[in-house]
């Protein structure tokens, strides 16, 4: 995919999920990724994968892209031999991290952050490395954050202080995880979520969810795009729209996927 490619683009490998990814308003380059696969026999299930490359690292721009494609590639093969769900994704993000390292533009290895999910059956496994996220958005109005992110502003809310403060501190966007360069811990948290209601899965980067971060304001930026759109697709599309409308000053990736039970 070249540059001008990434600078917006879309993913719908079935009517039931679907992603967007935008270079946003302040940045000259795209570097978000997304990669989604899918099954629909004998069980409808997908493998979703987002990246964000980290900024201050050359080369992100090919490192959230290879570390995407590496991860989703590594979970198909590994599940379709019947790896157990938590061993595939440790040793699949081991992989990505070793092909994050082996990508390089110069000297320097690249690094990114990376989420994955699963879906199989109605059940959603999330894998996290990093501060991009995971949101189920339930039809009976409920709104769950399933993701942890490995940020200076999640340890500070796990010691107590307030979301809205630790979000807005100095330094809360920085990483105590992250796949490539100098990384020393790329064992992903693993979370699982069995929905009780029909829903939606929301994977996006921090290009959207620094708007909404809570998940009361995720549900009702979601709603406000369900109301007018119905497919995925035209989800993931308006996620991003809002986004680039709040000031787009960041890469903006959605990936949206519809889970029945």
């Amino acid at each position: 995919m070249t540059r001008s490619e990434r600078a917006h683009y879309t993913r719908t490998p079935a009517w039931w999920v679907a992603g967007c990814s935008d270079v946003g308003r302040r940045h000259r380059a795209n570097q978000d990724a997304l990669c989604i696969a899918v099954r629909d026999a004998p069980e409808r299930a997908a493998l979703i994968a987002v990246a964000d490359g980290v900024s201050s690292a050359q080369g992100s721009e090919l490192a959230s892209l290879v570390a995407t494609e590496t991860v989703v590639a590594g979970l198909v093969e590994k599940l379709g031999r019947g790896v157990p769900d938590n061993v595939a994704f440790v040793q699949s993000f081991a992989e990505a991290n070793r092909a994050v390292l082996e990508t390089r533009t110069g000297d320097d290895a690249s690094a990114s952050t990376l989420i994955t999910a699963q879906i199989a059956g109605g059940d959603i496994a999330i894998a996290n490395v990093g501060d991009s996220r995971a949101y189920w958005i339930g039809d009976d109005g409920a709104c769950i954050l399933l993701s942890t992110d490995d940020s200076m502003a999640q340890a500070r809310i796990m010691l107590g202080m307030d979301r809205v403060e630790a979000e807005q501190g100095a330094q809360a966007h920085a990483l105590t995880k992250w796949l490539g360069r100098q990384a020393t811990n790329v064992t992903p948290s693993v979370t699982t979520h069995r929905p009780t209601t029909n829903g939606w899965l929301l994977l996006c980067t921090d290009g959207l969810w620094n708007y909404a971060s809570s998940p009361e304001q995720m549900h009702a930026v979601v709603a406000a795009q369900l109301s007018a759109a119905s497919s995925p697709e035209a989800v993931a599309v308006a996620l991003v729209a809002w986004a680039n409308a709040q000031g787009g000053k960041d890469n903006i990736t959605a990936a949206v996927a519809r889970v029945e039970v």
